[in-house]
C-alpha cells in the first residue's frame, strides 16, 4: 500500500494564483455559467491574459448596453483581483455572442492586486539596493586606490616640478616644442551604406531630395495629429484639395511633414464589421496631402483597417504613386515594422509607427497595422540606433478625449527613450495633451486633431510640433494653429492662448517641455540594456511642477541628455487633481446596482461550445508571493476582503457622478443605495451576483495598456 499524505496536491485557487489557464477559466466561470456566459482564458504575454466571454441575449435584449458592459468587465476582473495572483499584471477582455465569430466588444485592463505591487515593490527596493551596492563598491575601490598611489603619484609630481624649476630655459622649450602637433580629422568621412539592418530585414535608405531650401543645413521636421479627409471634410472641400493647406505655409517649407492618416484611401465597399465609425476618403484626396508638403504618414491607428484587407492595400498602393511615405501597416507583420530611414540633407532620420491592437495587427500572412508590443518596440530602436542619427517614435494611443496621459503611456514612453528613441509623438484622443522633457527627450503625448472630417465640427484650435535638427542639436517647439474650414493656418491673435494652454497641459510633469527648447544629441554608442516600463511602480516622486506659460519671444532653453540611457530613473509624476478626461483611479470603478443586466438572462439557456482556452506559456518569473489575505477555496464572500480602499486616492464620498447614457461611450456611475438590504437566505444566483456590488471592495485599476488595448471606435 502507498501512503501520499505527504503529498501536496495543489488546489483549484493555487494553481490559478500560479498562472494555470484552465485553472482561472474554471475560477471565472464559476460566476459567469450560472448566467449563462462562459470564459475562455489564453495568454499574451507573460503577465498578461485575454478572457474571451460568449453570452447569449435573451428574448427581451436586442443589443448590449454600455452599463451591462461596463459590470460585466468590473465582475471579471474582481474575480481575477481575488485570486491576489502576484504573476497577473493586466487582462484583455472581449466578448462575443455564442455560435458567432465577430467580437463585439474589446477591453485591456490592468489589474494591481496587493500580491503583484508588493512583488513590484520589491523588485524596484532590490533594484535600489543592488544600485547603491555597487556605487559603495565603486566609492571603496576608488579610496583603496588613492590610498596605494597616493605617495608615490605625489613624489613623482614633486621630482618633476623641481627638475622643470632647475633645468635651463633653452631645454625647457626645446621639450615643449617636441610635441606632436594634434591629428586634424579627415576632411572627408566614411561613405555610409545606403543600406540599414532592421530587427527583421535590410532596408534602403530613402533620399530626401525634396526640399524647400536645399542650401540650408538646418533640417525642419513637423508633426501634426489626426487627419480624416471623408464625410465632412469631403463634403467641405469637394475637389479643390489644394485648398487645404492654402494658409499653411510653414508646413510647406518643412523638409519632412509628417500626419497621422485616420482613413484608408480606397473606393472599397465592403467595411470593417461591427463597427461604429468606418472612414475611408477617395484616392484622389491624397493630392491634399502633396500639396500641402505631406511627405509621411503614420498608418498604426483604429481606422487603417476599417474596409479591412483590400482598403489598406489599395491605400499603400496609392500612398507609393504619390510619392508619400509611410509607416505603422503593411502587407505583412515584416512590412508593418519596418521603419522608414530618411536621408535628409546628410542626416539620417529612423521613423516609426506603433498601435496597441493586436487583432487588427499584421501577421506573416495578413495585411494589418504595427502591434505595439514591448519587447518588439526595443528590438526595432536598437537594430537601428547606431545606424542612424535620430530616432522617431509615433504612438496610436490613449483614450479619446483625455487631456491627461494616462500612467502607462507616461511609463511607455519613458521605455521609448530608455531604448533609444530621440522623439516619441503620440495621437488618438483628438485633443491636445501635454509634453515633458524625459532624459533630455521631448515626449509630445498627444497632437490632438489636425484636419478631421469624421467630425462635423470644422473650427478648433491646435498646434503642430516643429523639430529643427542642425549641428548634432535638436530645436524642440510647438506651434500654434488654428483651424477654420478644415484649413489650418499658424494662429496669430489666439497663439498666446493656445501656448498657454499647452504649458497648462504640461505642469504635471517632472520637467515639463518649454517651447521653444534645445537639446543636445544623443552619445554616438547605443542603448544595450532595457527594463520593462510595467516593473516600475507608479508612484509620485517629486514635487509637481508650476506652470510656465511661455511667450512667443521665450529664449530658447538648453538641455543636455543623461550621459547613460541604463539608468535607473523613477516615473516622472503625473497631476494627481482631478482634471477633465484624467484617468484617476476613483473614476475607473463602477458601482453596480443591486439589479444588474444578468437577471434577465436564462442561466443554462445558451448551448455554448466555447474553444479551448490557449496553449501560450505563463512561466512564474518568480516564486508566487503568499498574500495576507490569500483567496478562499470556498465561494467567495466579500465580508473576507478588506474594509478599505486598496487603490483609490479619492473617498467614494468625492467620487465624481457620471449620468448613465445607453449612447454614450463612458462608463456609467450610478449611485448605490444608502442602506443595506436585510439579511435574507440567498439562491446561488443572487450569492454570485454579490460580485456585482460593494465597490468600495473592488481592487482592480481600470487603467488601458497600450499592449492590451483595443482599438476604440472615434
Amino acid at each position: 500500500m502507498v501512503y501520499t499524505d505527504g503529498v501536496h496536491h495543489p488546489s483549484l485557487v493555487e494553481l490559478a494564483r500560479a498562472g494555470n489557464f484552465q485553472a482561472i477559466a474554471h475560477w471565472l466561470n464559476s460566476v459567469l455559467m450560472p448566467h449563462g456566459m462562459r470564459a475562455s482564458v489564453g495568454g499574451i504575454r507573460p503577465g498578461c491574459l485575454k478572457v474571451l466571454v460568449e453570452f447569449a441575449l435573451s428574448p427581451e435584449q436586442h443589443e448590449l448596453s454600455d452599463p451591462w458592459r461596463s459590470q460585466l468587465i468590473r465582475l471579471i476582473c474582481h474575480r481575477i483581483w481575488k485570486l491576489n495572483s502576484a504573476q497577473i499584471e493586466g487582462v484583455r477582455i472581449a466578448g462575443k455572442l455564442a455560435h458567432e465569430k465577430a467580437v463585439l466588444w474589446e477591453q485591456g485592463v490592468r489589474v494591481v492586486s496587493p500580491a503583484r505591487r508588493a512583488r513590484k515593490q520589491r523588485s524596484q527596493q532590490l533594484r535600489t539596493e543592488l544600485r547603491q551596492a555597487a556605487q559603495q563598491r565603486s566609492q571603496m575601490k576608488t579610496m583603496r586606490s588613492m590610498l596605494i598611489s597616493g605617495p608615490p603619484i605625489f613624489a613623482f609630481v614633486f621630482g618633476c616640478v623641481l627638475g622643470l624649476s632647475k633645468a635651463p630655459s633653452q631645454e625647457t622649450n626645446a621639450i615643449a616644442s617636441s610635441s606632436l602637433p594634434k591629428a586634424t580629422p579627415s576632411p572627408n568621412p566614411a561613405v555610409r551604406p545606403d543600406t540599414v539592418q532592421t530587427a527583421l530585414e535590410t532596408v534602403p535608405v530613402t533620399k530626401h531630395d525634396r526640399v524647400p531650401d536645399p542650401n540650408d543645413p538646418t533640417v525642419t521636421l513637423m508633426f501634426a495629429g489626426d487627419v480624416t479627409l471623408s464625410d465632412h471634410f469631403a463634403d467641405a472641400i469637394g475637389q479643390d484639395y489644394e485648398r487645404t493647406f492654402a494658409n499653411m505655409d510653414e508646413y510647406r517649407k518643412a523638409d519632412v511633414g509628417m500626419v497621422n492618416l485616420e482613413n484608408p484611401l480606397t473606393r472599397a465597399t465592403i467595411p470593417l464589421p461591427d463597427k461604429k465609425f468606418n472612414f475611408k476618403a477617395d484616392p484622389d484626396s491624397v493630392k491634399a496631402l502633396t500639396s500641402g508638403g505631406i511627405s509621411l504618414v503614420n498608418l498604426a491607428n483604429n481606422h487603417a483597417m476599417d474596409y479591412q484587407e483590400p482598403g489598406l492595400l489599395e491605400t499603400l498602393e496609392t500612398l507609393k504613386n504619390a510619392g508619400v511615405e509611410h509607416v505603422g501597416a503593411g502587407r505583412d507583420v515584416k512590412e508593418a515594422r519596418r521603419p522608414e530611414i530618411i536621408d535628409v540633407k546628410g542626416q539620417r532620420v529612423a521613423y516609426f509607427g506603433y498601435y496597441g491592437a493586436d487583432f487588427e495587427s499584421a501577421n506573416e500572412n495578413r495585411a494589418g497595422t504595427n502591434y505595439a508590443d514591448e519587447q518588439s518596440i526595443a528590438e526595432d530602436i536598437k537594430a537601428v540606433r547606431s545606424q542612424v542619427d535620430w530616432v522617431i517614435v509615433n504612438y496610436h494611443w490613449g483614450e479619446e478625449l483625455a487631456t491627461h496621459p494616462a500612467d502607462w503611456q507616461v511609463n511607455l514612453a519613458h521605455f521609448t527613450i530608455d531604448q533609444g528613441a530621440d522623439v516619441v509623438v503620440g495621437h488618438h484622443p483628438h485633443v491636445l495633451q501635454g509634453a515633458e522633457i524625459y532624459k533630455g527627450r521631448p515626449i509630445a503625448y498627444s497632437m490632438g486633431n489636425f484636419i478631421f472630417g469624421g467630425n462635423p465640427r470644422s473650427d478648433y484650435d491646435t498646434a503642430v510640433l516643429k523639430v529643427a535638427l542642425k549641428d548634432k542639436q535638436m530645436k524642440v517647439e510647438f506651434v500654434p494653429v488654428e483651424v477654420r474650414g478644415y484649413q489650418p493656418k499658424v494662429a496669430s491673435e489666439r497663439s498666446a492662448e493656445i501656448l498657454n494652454h499647452l504649458a497648462d497641459l504640461s505642469s504635471g510633469f517632472q520637467q515639463p517641455l518649454r517651447s521653444p527648447i534645445a537639446l543636445e544629441a544623443r552619445p554616438s554608442v547605443p542603448a544595450t540594456t532595457a527594463v520593462t516600463p510595467t516593473e516600475q511602480p507608479v508612484q509620485p516622486t517629486g514635487a509637481i511642477a508650476s506652470p510656465e506659460a511661455p511667450a512667443t519671444s521665450t529664449p530658447t532653453e538648453t538641455v543636455a541628455p543623461s550621459p547613460s540611457p541604463n539608468e535607473s530613473v523613477q516615473p516622472t509624476p503625473l497631476q494627481k487633481e482631478k482634471q477633465p478626461g484624467f484617468a484617476n483611479p476613483s473614476d475607473s470603478f463602477i458601482t453596480s446596482p443591486n439589479r444588474t443586466p444578468l437577471d434577465s438572462m436564462q442561466p443554462g439557456a445558451n448551448g455554448f461550445q466555447g474553444a479551448t482556452p490557449s496553449s501560450d506559456s505563463m512561466v512564474p518569473a518568480t516564486e508566487p508571493a503568499q498574500p495576507n489575505a490569500p483567496a478562499s477555496e470556498a465561494e467567495p464572500d466579500h465580508a473576507s476582503l478588506p474594509q478599505k480602499k486598496l487603490l483609490s486616492f479619492v473617498p467614494s464620498t468625492q467620487r465624481r457622478t457620471v449620468a448613465a447614457s445607453p449612447a454614450s461611450h463612458s462608463h456609467s456611475v450610478p449611485q448605490p443605495h444608502p442602506t443595506p438590504a436585510p439579511q435574507k437566505q440567498t439562491s446561488a444566483a443572487e450569492k454570485h451576483r454579490n460580485d456585482w456590488v460593494a465597490s468600495e471592495h473592488v481592487g482592480a485599476e481600470l487603467i488601458p495598456d497600450v499592449s492590451l488595448l483595443a482599438a476604440m471606435a472615434w
